[in-house]
Protein backbone atom coordinates (compact mmCIF):
# COMPACT_ATOMS: atom_id res chain seq x y z
CA UNK A 1 0.00 0.00 0.00
CA UNK A 2 1.40 3.50 -1.04
CA UNK A 3 2.64 5.73 1.43
CA UNK A 4 0.10 8.29 0.55
CA UNK A 5 -2.91 6.05 1.00
CA UNK A 6 -1.44 5.38 4.42
CA UNK A 7 -1.15 8.95 5.59
CA UNK A 8 -4.19 9.43 4.37
CA UNK A 9 -5.95 6.27 6.84
CA UNK A 10 -3.97 7.34 9.76
CA UNK A 11 -5.18 10.61 9.75
CA UNK A 12 -8.81 9.28 8.99
CA UNK A 13 -10.87 11.43 11.38
CA UNK A 14 -9.18 14.65 10.01
CA UNK A 15 -9.55 13.69 6.44
CA UNK A 16 -13.15 12.68 6.64
CA UNK A 17 -13.92 17.07 7.42
CA UNK A 18 -11.98 18.09 4.96
CA UNK A 19 -13.53 19.67 2.00
CA UNK A 20 -16.75 17.96 3.27
CA UNK A 21 -20.23 20.46 4.07
CA UNK A 22 -21.28 20.74 7.87
CA UNK A 23 -24.29 18.30 6.99
CA UNK A 24 -21.11 15.82 5.37
CA UNK A 25 -18.94 16.48 8.48
CA UNK A 26 -21.59 15.30 11.36
CA UNK A 27 -19.82 12.67 13.20
CA UNK A 28 -22.06 9.98 14.12
CA UNK A 29 -21.04 7.39 17.13
CA UNK A 30 -21.75 3.80 16.28
CA UNK A 31 -21.69 0.85 18.07
CA UNK A 32 -22.78 -2.96 17.17
CA UNK A 33 -21.20 -6.14 15.89
CA UNK A 34 -18.66 -7.44 12.60
CA UNK A 35 -19.19 -10.72 11.39
CA UNK A 36 -16.38 -12.38 9.34
CA UNK A 37 -16.98 -15.35 7.19
CA UNK A 38 -13.67 -17.18 5.55
CA UNK A 39 -13.63 -17.47 2.24
CA UNK A 40 -13.81 -21.08 0.46
CA UNK A 41 -9.94 -20.43 -0.66
CA UNK A 42 -8.83 -19.52 3.00
CA UNK A 43 -10.24 -22.14 4.44
CA UNK A 44 -8.39 -24.53 1.89
CA UNK A 45 -5.16 -22.74 2.47
CA UNK A 46 -5.22 -22.59 5.38
CA UNK A 47 -6.26 -26.45 6.49
CA UNK A 48 -3.92 -27.49 3.43
CA UNK A 49 -1.04 -26.59 5.88
CA UNK A 50 -1.86 -27.48 8.80
CA UNK A 51 -3.07 -23.74 9.80
CA UNK A 52 -5.89 -23.71 12.38
CA UNK A 53 -7.28 -20.43 13.74
CA UNK A 54 -9.47 -19.91 16.79
CA UNK A 55 -11.00 -16.59 18.62
CA UNK A 56 -9.57 -14.79 21.71
CA UNK A 57 -10.58 -12.43 23.84
CA UNK A 58 -14.27 -11.29 23.62
CA UNK A 59 -14.84 -12.50 19.82
CA UNK A 60 -16.95 -15.89 19.43
CA UNK A 61 -16.82 -18.34 16.84
CA UNK A 62 -20.51 -18.85 15.46
CA UNK A 63 -21.36 -21.44 12.13
CA UNK A 64 -18.16 -21.23 10.46
CA UNK A 65 -17.70 -17.47 11.42
CA UNK A 66 -16.33 -15.17 13.71
CA UNK A 67 -18.10 -12.06 15.43
CA UNK A 68 -16.34 -9.25 16.86
CA UNK A 69 -18.08 -6.63 19.06
CA UNK A 70 -17.51 -3.12 17.89
CA UNK A 71 -16.78 -1.09 21.54
CA UNK A 72 -16.27 2.39 19.52
CA UNK A 73 -17.19 3.96 15.95
CA UNK A 74 -18.09 6.80 13.52
CA UNK A 75 -18.91 7.91 10.52
CA UNK A 76 -20.59 10.42 8.01
CA UNK A 77 -23.62 10.02 5.81
CA UNK A 78 -21.34 8.10 3.65
CA UNK A 79 -20.50 5.85 6.01
CA UNK A 80 -17.03 6.97 5.66
CA UNK A 81 -15.64 6.30 8.97
CA UNK A 82 -14.41 3.94 11.70
CA UNK A 83 -15.52 0.51 13.89
CA UNK A 84 -12.93 -0.32 16.03
CA UNK A 85 -13.27 -4.29 17.66
CA UNK A 86 -12.50 -5.80 20.69
CA UNK A 87 -11.03 -9.65 20.66
CA UNK A 88 -8.82 -11.17 17.76
CA UNK A 89 -7.82 -14.11 15.77
CA UNK A 90 -5.00 -16.97 16.44
CA UNK A 91 -3.09 -18.66 13.72
CA UNK A 92 -1.18 -22.11 15.08
CA UNK A 93 -0.03 -24.50 13.85
CA UNK A 94 2.09 -26.82 16.08
CA UNK A 95 4.17 -24.75 18.12
CA UNK A 96 4.12 -22.12 16.06
CA UNK A 97 1.05 -19.75 16.56
CA UNK A 98 0.53 -15.69 16.30
CA UNK A 99 -2.04 -13.53 17.35
CA UNK A 100 -3.98 -10.60 15.46
CA UNK A 101 -6.59 -8.52 17.68
CA UNK A 102 -8.15 -5.12 17.89
CA UNK A 103 -9.19 -4.70 14.59
CA UNK A 104 -9.74 -0.97 13.12
CA UNK A 105 -11.53 -0.80 10.12
CA UNK A 106 -10.94 2.60 8.31
CA UNK A 107 -12.63 4.01 5.66
CA UNK A 108 -12.03 7.11 4.07
CA UNK A 109 -13.29 8.53 1.12
CA UNK A 110 -11.23 8.52 -1.80
CA UNK A 111 -8.47 7.13 -0.05
CA UNK A 112 -9.44 3.45 0.23
CA UNK A 113 -10.52 1.49 3.13
CA UNK A 114 -8.30 -1.14 5.20
CA UNK A 115 -8.36 -3.45 8.46
CA UNK A 116 -5.87 -2.33 10.89
CA UNK A 117 -4.61 -5.11 13.91
CA UNK A 118 -2.45 -5.10 16.68
CA UNK A 119 0.44 -7.92 17.05
CA UNK A 120 0.67 -8.13 20.79
CA UNK A 121 4.14 -8.43 22.58
CA UNK A 122 6.24 -7.02 19.63
CA UNK A 123 7.66 -3.57 18.85
CA UNK A 124 6.90 -0.99 16.02
CA UNK A 125 3.97 0.32 17.31
CA UNK A 126 2.08 2.75 14.42
CA UNK A 127 5.72 3.61 12.80
CA UNK A 128 4.83 2.60 9.75
CA UNK A 129 1.73 4.89 10.37
CA UNK A 130 3.54 7.86 11.29
CA UNK A 131 6.30 7.21 8.35
CA UNK A 132 3.11 7.78 6.37
CA UNK A 133 1.82 10.53 7.71
CA UNK A 134 5.16 12.28 7.61
CA UNK A 135 5.03 11.44 3.88
CA UNK A 136 1.93 13.31 3.32
CA UNK A 137 2.86 16.11 5.54
CA UNK A 138 6.12 16.30 2.93
CA UNK A 139 4.34 16.12 0.06
CA UNK A 140 1.52 18.23 0.60
CA UNK A 141 2.21 20.67 3.66
CA UNK A 142 -0.99 23.25 3.03
CA UNK A 143 -3.51 20.37 3.62
CA UNK A 144 -1.80 18.99 6.55
CA UNK A 145 -1.80 22.06 8.25
CA UNK A 146 -5.44 21.90 7.47
CA UNK A 147 -5.88 18.47 8.86
CA UNK A 148 -3.99 19.20 12.06
CA UNK A 149 -6.03 22.44 12.49
CA UNK A 150 -9.45 20.50 11.63
CA UNK A 151 -8.41 17.73 14.01
CA UNK A 152 -7.36 20.54 17.25
CA UNK A 153 -11.00 21.61 16.86
CA UNK A 154 -13.23 18.43 16.61
CA UNK A 155 -14.73 17.88 19.94
CA UNK A 156 -13.19 14.77 21.86
CA UNK A 157 -10.44 15.66 20.12
CA UNK A 158 -7.82 14.42 23.33
CA UNK A 159 -9.90 11.59 23.94
CA UNK A 160 -9.28 10.73 20.48
CA UNK A 161 -5.73 11.36 20.20
CA UNK A 162 -5.24 9.49 23.46
CA UNK A 163 -7.03 6.31 22.33
CA UNK A 164 -4.46 6.66 19.10
CA UNK A 165 -1.90 6.29 21.57
CA UNK A 166 -3.05 3.73 23.50
CA UNK A 167 -3.61 1.57 20.58
CA UNK A 168 -0.03 2.08 19.24
CA UNK A 169 1.29 0.92 22.16
CA UNK A 170 -0.17 -1.99 22.48
CA UNK A 171 1.94 -3.79 20.17
CA UNK A 172 2.95 -3.90 16.24
CA UNK A 173 0.40 -2.41 14.03
CA UNK A 174 -0.33 -3.75 10.81
CA UNK A 175 -2.36 -3.64 7.67
CA UNK A 176 -4.28 -6.92 7.41
CA UNK A 177 -6.53 -6.73 4.96
CA UNK A 178 -7.09 -4.47 2.03
CA UNK A 179 -11.27 -3.91 2.03
CA UNK A 180 -12.97 -4.08 -1.21
CA UNK A 181 -16.76 -4.07 -2.96
CA UNK A 182 -17.89 -1.79 0.18
CA UNK A 183 -22.32 -1.43 0.65
CA UNK A 184 -24.41 -0.26 2.92
CA UNK A 185 -27.77 -1.19 3.49
CA UNK A 186 -28.95 1.70 5.62
CA UNK A 187 -31.54 1.71 7.90
CA UNK A 188 -33.97 3.88 10.78
CA UNK A 189 -31.09 2.98 13.65
CA UNK A 190 -28.36 2.17 11.68
CA UNK A 191 -26.97 0.09 8.61
CA UNK A 192 -25.46 -2.95 7.44
CA UNK A 193 -22.36 -2.53 6.24
CA UNK A 194 -20.36 -5.38 3.82
CA UNK A 195 -17.12 -5.83 2.47
CA UNK A 196 -15.04 -8.26 0.54
CA UNK A 197 -11.37 -8.48 2.29
CA UNK A 198 -7.85 -9.06 0.41
CA UNK A 199 -4.68 -10.00 2.52
CA UNK A 200 -2.25 -8.21 3.06
CA UNK A 201 1.68 -8.71 2.15
CA UNK A 202 2.15 -7.91 6.03
CA UNK A 203 -0.74 -10.75 7.43
CA UNK A 204 0.06 -13.58 4.64
CA UNK A 205 4.15 -13.15 5.78
CA UNK A 206 2.82 -13.44 9.09
CA UNK A 207 0.87 -16.73 8.22
CA UNK A 208 3.82 -17.94 5.94
CA UNK A 209 5.62 -17.54 9.21
CA UNK A 210 3.10 -19.73 10.99
CA UNK A 211 3.05 -22.48 8.66
CA UNK A 212 6.45 -22.94 7.94
CA UNK A 213 6.52 -22.46 4.05
CA UNK A 214 4.84 -20.55 1.60
CA UNK A 215 1.00 -21.31 1.83
CA UNK A 216 -0.44 -17.92 0.94
CA UNK A 217 0.54 -14.68 -1.15
CA UNK A 218 -0.93 -10.63 -1.21
CA UNK A 219 -4.23 -10.03 -2.35
CA UNK A 220 -5.55 -13.44 -1.37
CA UNK A 221 -9.34 -13.83 -0.51
CA UNK A 222 -9.51 -13.70 3.70
CA UNK A 223 -13.41 -13.53 3.39
CA UNK A 224 -16.22 -11.19 3.89
CA UNK A 225 -17.09 -8.73 6.38
CA UNK A 226 -20.69 -7.76 7.79
CA UNK A 227 -20.96 -4.95 10.19
CA UNK A 228 -24.30 -4.47 11.88
CA UNK A 229 -23.89 -0.80 13.50
CA UNK A 230 -26.46 1.20 15.50
CA UNK A 231 -26.61 4.87 16.30
CA UNK A 232 -25.37 5.39 19.71
CA UNK A 233 -28.25 7.80 21.21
Amino acid sequence: MRLRTLAALGAALALLLVGATAAQAKVTPLTGTTTLTPSPQATEFLANHGVAVAPTGAATAENGSFVFPIVAGFGTRSYSGLLAHDGGLEFTKADRSVVVQNFVAVRVRRAGAVLLAQLPGLRGGCARLRAGLAHFALEHPTKARHLRRVARHLPGSRRLLEAVRDYCQGGRVIVLARLTNLAKEASYTGALLSADLKLSAQAARLINKVAGEQAVSAGAPLGTAESRVTVVD
